[in-house]
């Protein structure tokens, strides 16, 4: 049973076409960039604009925004992770970290510093990608970018790395595990190493994309669709993970009457306190109202 019923999701953005990825700037206007290349943004009063058209056939996947305004982009096509300014322009910001290469850049996310934490969903071939959704292999990895562009490796061995999301308190990092139903934790030491990767919550009913924290540490998650005969068969769930692990289903829209494959979330809105949905097989946002604000990302303090 959900807490949190359909009719209570509102659409919003439509005309925002496959965004995987959803960002709220600190003027409250909703990002994303769409399967075809084009970076939009949302008004507040749910206006669509049409940014920047990203070159080379540009594939963005997960978004986020930096402290300069700047649309930070993982692109599938190009193996890298990119920025597009306010006007258009598009640089890179890394293809690899150290010897690794990103080869699939799946999420990315800032921590207080400017550091940026990337996961590299798998180093097989794209190609290849789908057969780990029905033979689980532990290919991915979450790297860290600098700000000076020097890359690290934060962890291997991760089973196709997904959404990323640190800590309130800054004292983790935490990534999905898209084929095996999973949230990982991995500690993040003040002296700037890594602790090793534990499970943090498990047993999720379908698999897990996006995620964002609230200020009380809860997680919400999107949970997209389920492999089914060699592709992903949509679900359309959110779940809430407490501070302690503990998973909930949220919202539940198995018809599809509000979400359509929910791949990320993040908050925005007065107080932040709105839920807005990405929707990879849509031509929309979505937006919900909670009652516990989001947690600010390091582009909105």
């Amino acid at each position: 049973m959900s807490s949190i019923p359909t009719a209570n999701v509102e659409i919003f953005g439509s005309g925002v076409l496959q965004a995987e990825g959803v960002v709220i700037d600190r003027d409250g206007n909703a990002w994303g960039g769409g399967r075809n290349g084009t970076v939009y943004k949302v008004s507040p009063d749910d206006v669509v604009h049409e940014v920047a058209q990203l070159p080379d056939r540009a594939i963005p996947n997960g978004v986020t925004l930096d402290r300069a305004g700047n649309f930070v982009y993982c692109d599938l096509r190009h193996k890298a992770v990119m920025r597009c300014t306010p006007d258009g322009k598009v640089s890179m910001i890394a293809d690899r970290a150290s010897d690794l290469p990103l080869s699939i850049p799946n999420f990315a996310s800032y921590d207080a510093e400017g550091n940026l934490y990337v996961s590299n969903s798998s180093s097989q071939p794209g190609s290849k990608v789908l057969e780990e959704f029905t033979n689980p292999a532990p290919n991915g990895a979450v790297v860290r970018i600098r700000p000076d562009g020097r890359g690290e490796v934060v962890a291997t061995g991760i089973y196709f790395a997904n959404g990323t999301a640190i800590a309130p308190n800054e004292d983790a990092v935490y990534v999905l595990e898209s084929t095996r139903n999973d949230c990982l934790r991995i500690p993040l030491k003040k002296d700037g190493t890594f602790g090793k990767p534990e499970i943090y919550a498990s047993g999720f009913p379908a698999l897990p994309d996006g995620m964002a924290f609230d200020v009380e540490r809860n997680l919400y998650v999107t949970l997209p669709g389920v492999p089914k005969d060699g592709k992903l068969a949509p679900v359309n769930k959110i779940i809430r993970i407490d501070a302690n692990g503990k998973w909930e289903i949220l919202i539940d829209d198995p018809s599809g009457t509000k979400l359509a494959f929910p791949t990320n979330c993040a908050f925005g809105g007065l107080g932040l306190q709105d839920l807005f949905i990405a929707n990879l097989e849509g031509d929309h946002f979505n937006r919900v109202r909670l009652s516990i604000p989001g947690h600010p990302l390091y582009h909105q303090r």
